[in-house]
């Protein structure tokens, strides 16, 4: 797959029903009360959801930044950790605007999040300043790998070696609260076309949200070593055709390096060859800014 094709359909505003027209217009609204003081990349999103009583409401949020850049919130997190504080769990549609060039699509960590709450929620994301959408579900920001599936037991020896590889890593995994061990290694190039592999393993913090991905500690050293040519990146899954392989996050990190890094996912008995494309499309990257 060569092409970022969007998420959804097209559907223009006037086609739509009132109430995702409802939420669409104040998506728009919000958007003008973001604090982007450094990107300039104004985001609203407004959300309909449910509480356990079966009552809906609309909440809605905008990006909000931060000098200490992992403060920020996007607006799609505003809006539903707002909605589940007033005991709101079950998203039913999600309407997301990026005013500066509608157009764009949740980043990862908004996908991974949205999913928490309703893979079938209606996903509203407008393309144009005429509110026109891309109309979708939030089940497609996070879809299941498509690609080359081979089983590990056929695999050549230099495959085999790095499947070996991951597995040590992932039992070195330090996950004492997500139990969730992961192995992962990414290759990539330097500026004079030199190849090196950077190893990485899940590491657990007890506030959550200090843990790290494997993924992550291997593409965070590659950059800090000057490798950001030409990558792959490699990691155990649970399952390689399962929904949503990858965290968002990840996803997110990796798109810094490419619109379409090659992926590799192992699991106990195949290994698939993917891309990002196929796991992030729509993706909002580097050049969105």
């Amino acid at each position: 797959m060569n092409e970022n094709r969007p998420l959804g359909e097209h559907v223009r505003f006037g086609s739509l029903d009132s109430l995702s027209q409802h939420l669409v217009t104040t998506a728009w609204d919000v958007s003008h009360r973001a604090f982007c003081f450094q990107s300039n990349f104004p985001v609203g999103s407004a959300i309909l959801a449910e509480n356990a009583a079966g009552e809906t409401k609309v909440f809605h949020g905008c990006n909000v930044e931060n000098n200490f850049f992992p403060a920020t919130i996007c607006a799609e997190r505003n809006a539903g950790t707002t909605a589940v504080a007033e005991g709101y769990t079950r998203f039913s549609a999600v309407a997301v605007v990026c005013r500066k060039i509608p157009g764009g699509s949740p980043c990862g960590l908004c996908r991974q999040f949205l999913t928490q709450f309703g893979l079938d929620a209606t996903l509203l994301c407008v393309v144009d300043h005429d509110k026109n959408v891309q109309l979708g579900t939030v089940g497609d920001l996070l879809p299941a790998a498509t690609g080359l599936v081979l089983p590990l037991s056929d695999l050549p020896r230099t495959d085999a070696a790095r499947v070996q590889r991951l597995l040590e890593l992932k039992a070195r995994s330090y996950v004492p609260y997500s139990k969730n061990p992961r192995g992962a290694i990414f290759r990539a190039a330097n500026a004079a076309g030199s190849f090196k592999n950077f190893s990485g393993m899940a590491c657990d913090n007890a506030s959550y949200g200090g843990s790290i991905a494997a993924e992550n500690v291997a593409m965070y050293a590659a950059r800090t070593a000057g490798y950001t040519v030409s990558p792959l990146l490699s990691v155990t899954v649970s399952d390689v055709h399962s929904h949503n392989p990858i965290d968002g996050e990840v996803l997110q990190v990796l798109r810094e390096f490419g619109k379409n890094p090659d992926i590799i996912l192992i699991d106990d008995s195949r290994m698939l060859v993917t891309d990002l494309i196929r796991l992030l499309p729509d993706s909002f990257g580097p050049e969105s800014l």
